[in-house]
C-alpha cells in the first residue's frame, strides 16, 4: 500500500485534490496548546471534510498508544461531511515533541494520507542547570521548559550579591575577584508564564559544586 506524508508541528489545512471537482480539506489543530498539571485535555485533533462521503480518520500513536484516548464525531451540515478524532489525555512534559500520525482515508485519495504531527506541550521549568562559561570568569543558567525561560534572577544563600565583586547579566553570573568572602551557595531562578525552577551552585575560591 502507498502512502503520502505530510508533517504539521502545530496546526495547518491541507486541500487535497485528485481530480474531482470537490477537493478533500484535512486540518491537524492543537487550540488551545495543552499544559501540563491540567486533567484531561484534548492534545490535538485531525479534520477532514469533503462533499462527497465521510472520510476515515485515524490514527498511529506510537507510544502514546496507551496514554491516550480517542474522541470521534461527524456531521453532515449543507451536504458537507466533516469528520474529527481527537486525542484526549493528562499533558506530560514527555509528550512534547513526540510524533503522532493522523491516518486519512477516502475514495477519492490514490494513497492513505499520512500526516505527520509533532505535538506541542507547554509547561514550567522543570530542570534549572548552572554550568560554568568557557571563558571561566562566570556561570550560566539554563532550564528546560516550553516556552523557554526567559526571566532570570539571581540571588546568594542569606547574604546579599554585592556589585563590585559579582556582575549579574541575566541569566549569567560573572565573579569580578576571587576571594573567599565570596564563597556561598548561589541559586538561579528561571521563570516562563507557567512558573519558577531553581538551581544552584555552590562556590568557594579554587572551585565549585553545581546543584540541581
Amino acid at each position: 500500500m502507498f502512502f503520502r506524508h505530510i508533517w504539521t508541528i502545530t496546526g495547518i489545512s491541507y486541500f487535497i485534490s485528485s481530480g474531482e471537482v470537490n477537493p478533500l480539506n484535512v486540518k491537524v489543530t492543537t487550540d488551545p496548546v495543552p499544559v501540563v498539571g491540567r486533567f484531561d485535555v484534548i492534545l490535538a485533533t485531525c479534520t477532514a471534510s469533503t462533499s462527497q462521503s465521510p472520510a476515515g480518520v485515524s490514527w498511529n500513536l506510537g507510544t502514546l498508544s496507551d496514554s491516550v484516548k480517542i474522541k470521534n464525531s461527524a456531521q453532515n451540515q449543507d451536504e458537507m461531511y466533516t469528520v474529527s478524532s481527537s486525542l484526549i489525555g493528562v499533558p506530560t512534559v514527555i509528550m512534547n515533541q513526540l510524533n503522532v500520525k493522523c491516518v486519512i482515508k477516502h475514495h477519492s485519495l490514490k494513497e492513505e494520507l499520512v500526516i505527520d504531527h509533532e505535538m506541542v506541550v507547554h509547561y514550567s521549568p522543570q530542570l534549572v542547570y548552572i554550568t560554568p562559561l568557557l571563558s571561566g570568569d562566570g556561570f550560566q543558567c539554563e532550564a528546560d521548559a516550553n516556552p523557554k525561560a526567559l526571566l532570570f534572577s539571581w540571588k546568594r544563600m542569606n547574604q546579599t550579591i554585592h556589585n563590585d565583586a559579582i556582575k549579574i547579566e541575566g541569566n549569567r553570573l560573572y565573579f569580578l575577584k576571587l576571594t573567599s568572602d565570596l564563597n556561598g551557595l548561589y541559586i538561579c531562578e528561571a521563570s516562563n508564564e507557567y512558573g519558577t525552577g531553581t538551581g544552584s551552585l555552590y562556590w568557594q575560591k579554587g572551585g565549585f559544586h553545581l546543584e540541581l
